[in-house]
């Protein structure tokens, strides 16, 4: 869309322009000459964002809400407010992943009339919108009938028009011609005994079966309300205890959870059916960008990204794509980039002391009699999660590798095969090898394979015969395997990695993000504290030349921590003496409140718990609570979603209620925290100012432009006090458009967050009014510092015109003496820091006088 809006300015500057098109797999390829043709206007690609905020949009929080606070989010520097998934969900949604209808915008958000009046109060700002899209699943075991295809599915079976939409076995031995529906509360037999089930006529007159909330269809001709048992038996489905869909589901989900169904994006009209709004959305101006949820659940994504950019004429798109530490997002997707977890791990690495790494590796065995090895802790975690809640995926690609073992390997067994491919998925060091149902694999995903199988047959050398099959069905089998081996990849990943290991294992969480690598800092490969600074800016080169407008983060509605928390966590790998005074000191101030005939506590939670009290004190009893429960159920070790332990569970809550309502424990983490306050907000800055101004396109997450120490969702979901921030960012006295003009004084790092706020409004406002200086032509050409202290300097410079000086293991550097003769050669001219007001001049400038004033420095070039 163009952002030539009535009323509004034009956000597109020169940098967006020409952008290189990588999108589009014709020939060109990365760096293949400027994109043509916007979404809408034939004409030069417009509508690139300089800065987005993430709404998280609910029936407590919609469009008109969302309307209200634009003024303030246009006086905050934002380009796009970033939303999350808008079309129809589930009655009640709290997040919009659990879509019903694509057709309709989510009345519970306010419909489409209340779309349009926020598009336009956006406009008025000189604002636009970007949308969460979910194309991988939809919402299927929800009560009532809301979601119609799925409702046609179970009433009319294969014959439906919409069985293609959905990834249906219906050829499952245990299942065949019917979707097993696990939602009872027990067995069917028990269910139907105890009078749960009927079969009842609608107000519409229809025959429905009534299980309490859920209404699910009768197929023509088969309804006896008189006989509930033999209705249920002539029906396109089978109901069952929810436990069964644990092992033997027979249609393919999101990750483990039987409620969300997969989508079949490979075929051409579900393409179309569940993106026609949407691709409306962006046609006629109302939406400006896409974000792509989970991708890697689709058969096919490089095909989905190309339909999609077509579709809307090659809108700026960023994609949830979870890269590994060695890993590269494919160069031919029809996208601008990822959704930025990658910049989050680069970031939180780099305020991480690799010297003391080793000592807190050592430290954290010695407290949990744990070894501090990650890759053993993931192993495992995969292998719980593939025997366990991804039996039914497991199963089902046993099935597909049985037929065809019974070609030519007629001696390999059912037993055999499920062994080894639980081995293979358990090797693979990536969310997925990105091979097309009719291509030939990259040599990069052929590596990834490989790699997987040379493991899995040291491992399990018993099974050589079965890893080899195994292999050339994933390199080049029939199109069902290799695309259901792939889909498979990533929820082992997610379920056995992100969220079970990053539980299990603790010795720095801050590590323990989503496509974050926590094995890395206990033996970290050189412990230089150079090496993270070399990392970050090799990485930003690269950044700027291939993917300029992907997406930056520090904090999303899936981080399990804030950028706030990890940033005073990061403090701790420069004290791992004052880290391992307090950790014993708590866990013996605790002991009055243990049960250890419920078995807690247990050394490896209590080393989680007491991060999370140090990273996000002051919390309360209430929040620690919960999110420690989830921690422990997500961890599986003594309690788990399936399978809770009351007892246990009751002793760790009481624990913590009892703890912080100790005065002796309470005091004892009051004092150190104290310590540590100061140096992580000098993190926070540090951090939020290299994230808003290094290569890609920054968002911030609603609420993180003050200090915030929230945890996983849904702590971190909670509401936002707009209000507040509005006026802080008033009586702060920065006018939009005065750039040179900094606050009479520069706000202390005391509790109100206002010096977070400051830099966030100054430097999402210089990207926006220059976007030439951060764009696809805006060069990014790293600055080095000499002297005692230049480990402890990052800085960088952007087209010659802004240059951010941050410092970095501010302990060391506080406990080292200082700046002392640290400097950082300025490129010549003269230059300003919109933060404090202070000009300096190009050439040799001394740290120290940099950052006199505030512990960040932005400086843009001055006439």
């Amino acid at each position: 869309m163009s952002a030539d809006w009535p009323g509004g300015p034009d956000r597109t500057g020169p940098a967006e322009r020409h952008a290189p098109d990588r999108r589009r797999d014709g020939g060109a390829g990365r760096g293949g000459g400027p994109r043509q043709g916007g979404p809408h206007d034939g004409g030069e690609r417009r509508g690139i964002p300089t800065g987005t905020y993430r709404l998280q949009l609910h029936m407590e929080f919609g469009f008109t809400d969302a309307a209200v606070i634009i003024p303030y989010l246009s006086a905050l520097g934002v380009s796009h407010l970033y939303l999350s998934p808008i079309l129809e969900a589930a009655p009640g949604s709290t997040h919009g992943y659990d879509v019903v209808d694509h057709t309709q915008i989510n009345p519970e958000l306010g419909g489409l009339g209340g779309l349009r009046r926020l598009v336009a109060a956006a406009r008025r700002a000189g604002l636009a919108l970007i949308a969460d899209v979910v194309p991988n699943h939809m919402a299927v075991l929800t009560p009532g009938t809301t979601n119609t295809a799925w409702w046609s599915v179970l009433r009319e079976g294969p014959d439906s028009p919409y069985a293609s939409w959905f990834d249906i076995d219906w050829d499952s031995p245990e299942n065949p011609g019917r979707v097993l529906l696990p939602l009872l509360g027990q067995s069917l037999a028990d269910s139907l005994a105890a009078d749960e089930i009927s079969v009842e006529q609608d107000e519409d007159g229809e025959w429905v079966i009534v299980y309490y909330d859920h209404v699910l269809p009768v197929a023509a001709g088969t309804a006896d309300p008189s006989d509930v048992a033999a209705t249920l038996d002539a029906q396109y489905y089978r109901l069952c205890w929810w436990r069964v869909g644990g092992t033997e589901l027979n249609y393919r989900r999101f990750f483990d959870i039987s409620s969300l169904a997969g989508l079949r994006q490979e075929d051409p009209d579900v393409f179309a059916a569940t993106h026609r709004l949407l691709i409306e959305q962006v046609r006629s101006g109302n939406l400006e960008g896409l974000r792509i949820d989970h991708p890697d659940g689709l058969a096919d994504p490089e095909e989905y990204l190309r339909q999609l950019s077509d579709a809307t004429g090659g809108v700026w798109t960023v994609i949830e794509k979870i890269i590994e530490r060695e890993e590269a997002l494919p160069d031919n997707w029809a996208c601008d980039g990822t959704t930025g977890y990658d910049a989050l791990n680069r970031l939180t690495r780099l305020f991480l002391d690799p010297v003391s790494a080793r000592t807190m590796g050592t430290l954290y065995t010695e407290v949990t009699g744990r070894s501090p090895d990650f890759a053993l802790v993931a192993r495992q975690a995969k292998m719980d999660v593939l025997t366990s809640v991804l039996r039914p995926e497991v199963d089902r690609l046993t099935g597909l590798a049985l037929a065809e073992a019974r070609r030519d390997r007629a001696d390999l067994t059912r037993a055999g095969l499920r062994e080894a491919l639980r081995e293979v998925l358990a090797a693979f060091e990536v969310y997925r090898a990105y091979i097309r149902p009719d291509g030939t694999p990259s040599l990069e995903a052929r590596g990834h394979i490989v790699r997987a199988c040379e493991q899995a047959r040291l491992t399990l050398p018993g099974r050589t015969s079965e890893i080899d099959l195994i292999e050339d069905l994933a390199l080049a089998g029939p199109p069902e395997f290799v695309v259901r081996f792939q889909q498979t990849c990533g929820p082992v990943m997610a379920k056995g990695v992100e969220d079970t290991a990053f539980y299990r294992y603790v010795p720095m969480v801050a590590l323990n993000e989503v496509g974050g690598a926590p094995g890395d800092f206990p033996a970290y490969p050189t412990g230089h504290p150079r090496s993270a600074v070399n990392e970050f800016h090799e990485a930003n080169i690269s950044t700027q030349r291939t993917w300029p407008l992907t997406m930056t983060t520090l904090s999303t509605h899936d981080t399990k921590r804030s950028e706030d928390v990890r940033a005073r966590l990061a403090v701790l790998s420069e004290d791992p003496r004052g880290w391992a005074d307090i950790v014993r000191r708590l866990a013996r101030l605790g002991e009055r409140h243990a049960d250890p005939e419920a078995g807690w506590p247990d050394p490896v939670t209590m080393y989680l718990l007491v991060q999370t009290l140090v990273g996000a004190w002051p919390i309360s009893a209430e929040r620690v609570s919960q999110y420690m429960v989830k921690a422990v159920r997500e961890a599986k070790h003594f309690t788990t979603w399936a399978d809770t332990d009351p007892s246990y569970e009751a002793a760790l809550t009481n624990y913590i209620e009892g703890a912080l309502e100790d005065e002796d424990f309470v005091a004892a983490l009051d004092t150190y925290v104290s310590t540590l306050v100061e140096l992580g907000r000098q993190n926070s800055l540090a951090q939020k100012l290299l994230q808003l101004t290094m290569p890609g396109i920054p968002d911030v997450y609603q609420g993180q432009e003050l200090w915030d120490h929230s945890l996983v969702d849904p702590d971190n979901r909670r509401p936002v006090n707009f209000g507040e921030r509005t006026k802080m960012l008033t009586e702060l006295g920065v006018e939009p458009g005065s750039e040179l003009a900094a606050p009479k004084r520069p706000p202390l790092l005391d509790d109100s967050g206002a010096a977070k706020l400051l830099v966030v409004a100054r430097a999402l406002r210089i990207r926006r009014d220059h976007p030439e200086w951060f764009g696809e032509h805006g060069s990014y050409r790293p600055l080095w510092a000499s002297g005692s202290a230049a480990e402890h300097v990052v800085a960088f410079c952007r087209a010659e015109s802004v240059v951010t000086v941050v410092p970095r293991l501010v302990l060391g550097l506080r406990r080292g003496g200082g700046w002392r003769d640290t400097t950082v050669t300025l490129p010549e001219g003269r230059w300003a820091d919109v933060l404090t007001g202070r000009r300096h001049d190009g050439g040799t400038a001394y740290v120290l006088r940099l950052l006199r004033d505030f512990p960040v420095s932005l400086l843009i070039r001055t006439p």
